[in-house]
């Protein structure tokens, strides 16, 4: 089974769904993919051979975050339309992404995040939802927002509170500096580090390993299984 959208494709083999973030080469995220990954998020609540999915970026990178010309716009109260015809403003957008968010990650399957090159703003935000986070030695993260005199708007600040502490996900937030896969590592805000190349195959591999009887209550209890 696969789905293809604008933004986003899907692909089912053997109850793993893979969800690929489709815009190369940044994988930027506009108007249309946070519509469309809403959209594909209320299908896959109800597909019941669904055991697990993994989240990847089309080619060498992630996700660069959101469309900041779109992000700025809104931020100035300018008018945009969805793919829909809907008209788009700043707050509501950002709540209905952060319920979107949540909405991955109240899911009772394993959601793990294939990251490889840039993982930034919003694009990390999601990332910090999915259960697992396993990344290549090349991935670069960070939550640039206050560089454009913005703040993280889908639940970054709390995410990274929760896994880094609150001193460091203010130094992260107010800095909005990038940071290494081993910083990111050091700072609990990934599991795992892969040579590049195998990080969408180990994420693949480790959501059958878990699927017969995962319990997302003890999510981070299943990383023993890679060792």
């Amino acid at each position: 089974m696969s789905l293809k959208y604008k933004t986003i494709s899907f692909e089912l083999v053997h109850d793993i769904g893979h969800l690929i973030l489709d815009q190369p080469p940044s994988n930027k995220m506009t108007i249309d993919f946070f519509s469309e990954f809403h959209h594909l998020l209320d299908g896959l609540h109800s597909m019941e051979n669904l055991k697990a999915i993994v989240i990847s970026g089309r080619g060498r990178h992630f996700s660069a975050g959101a469309d900041l010309d779109q992000l700025l716009s809104l931020v100035r109260h300018e008018s945009q339309k969805d793919s829909g015809g809907e008209t788009v403003d700043l707050s509501s957008f950002l709540e209905k992404n952060y319920k979107t968010f949540l909405s991955l990650e109240a899911l009772n399957i394993p959601v793990i995040a294939a990251i490889r090159g840039v993982c930034l703003g919003s694009g990390f935000e999601l990332a910090l939802f999915c259960h697992f986070r396993f990344c290549g030695e090349d991935a670069l993260f960070g939550l640039p927002e206050s560089t454009y005199n913005l703040i993280p708007g889908i639940g970054g600040t709390s995410k990274v509170s929760v896994f880094s502490g609150k001193s460091k996900a203010l130094e992260l937030v107010l800095h909005g500096n990038t940071f290494s896969a081993e910083d990111a590592l050091g700072f609990n805000l990934v599991d795992k580090i892969f040579p590049k190349k195998q990080v969408v195959e180990m994420a693949i591999g480790f959501a059958r390993m878990i699927t017969t009887s995962y319990n997302k209550e003890k999510a981070k209890l299943y990383l023993n299984k890679l060792l």
